[in-house]
């Protein structure tokens, strides 16, 4: 058993007890099925066992289930594939829902016939994913510039679990309107600087509006301004606390056109 608890942590990188965790668990429900009866199955010192309880008469017995001789060994192993895949993907999707509404720069590696862009990204270093980038989700004034082999940056809008072909996927989606992407990329520009940003609207293609507590070098406005292909004003405010509060601070606008 030992081998196969290693076999099934390389092969999913998956904790030993997390796969421990899933063979009791899937040999507990498959065997409640097939027996009829509520079964238990947990590792014991050496090996792993099983415990069968049903009622008689009131009473609450228990009947232990040899595993040695049992059979259907092939279908348990396919559904505990099936199972620890489920369980490595919804690992992985919680780990990526952390970084939803973060900037990634990505390259676009090809065009569907939808109109969306197939984008190759890193979510964490060294684990490359390819995302979609949904046609509606590009601005009208770059639909056609945008090229394969392309690096721009990219909003992770969204990381969920899904079957493709009944064998769990994650499906990450990116977007190239969101307002956070101007004001992520804008921060980018900016790696340790203690800055406060937010757009506050944008009109993609065409004008962000954005606010900081300080002034921004012209060099990162710049960045933003050509990686979006709009106009970027920035405002400067007292505080950020609240949207009254940056409407009612004193105010030097600071805008790039082209």
């Amino acid at each position: 058993m030992d081998e196969i608890i290693n076999e099934f942590t390389k092969k999913y990188r998956l904790t030993r007890g997390e796969v421990m965790g899933e063979i009791e668990k899937t040999f507990s429900s498959m065997l409640s099925r097939w027996h009829r009866k509520n079964v238990v199955v947990f590792f014991g010192e050496d090996s792993l066992m099983a415990q069968a309880y049903y009622n008689s008469d009131g009473i609450i017995r228990q009947i232990p289930i040899e595993l040695t001789t049992m059979r259907g060994w092939n279908t348990l192993k396919r559904i505990l594939n099936t199972n620890l895949a489920k369980a490595a993907c919804l690992k992985e999707v919680a780990r990526y829902k952390k970084c939803e509404k973060e900037m990634r720069w990505g390259e676009i590696i090809g065009r569907n016939t939808d109109g969306s862009l197939r984008v190759e990204i890193e979510i964490e270093d060294g684990n490359p994913i390819i995302a979609t980038c949904p046609g509606n989700r590009i601005g009208l004034h770059e639909r056609d510039r945008l090229r394969v082999g392309q690096r721009r940056a990219f909003n992770i809008r969204r990381v969920e679990p899904v079957l493709l072909n009944k064998t769990p996927r994650i499906k990450v989606v990116v977007d190239r309107v969101s307002k956070n992407l101007v004001k992520n990329l804008l921060e980018d520009q900016l790696v340790g600087v203690d800055v406060k940003i937010r757009c506050e609207k944008r009109y993609v293609g065409r004008k962000s509006f954005v606010v900081s507590n300080r002034f921004l070098p012209r060099k990162a406005i710049l960045a933003a301004k050509q990686e979006f292909g709009e106009h970027i004003q920035v405002s400067v405010v007292n505080s950020l606390a609240n949207r009254k509060k940056a409407n009612s601070g004193k105010k030097t606008d600071v805008s790039i056109w082209p």
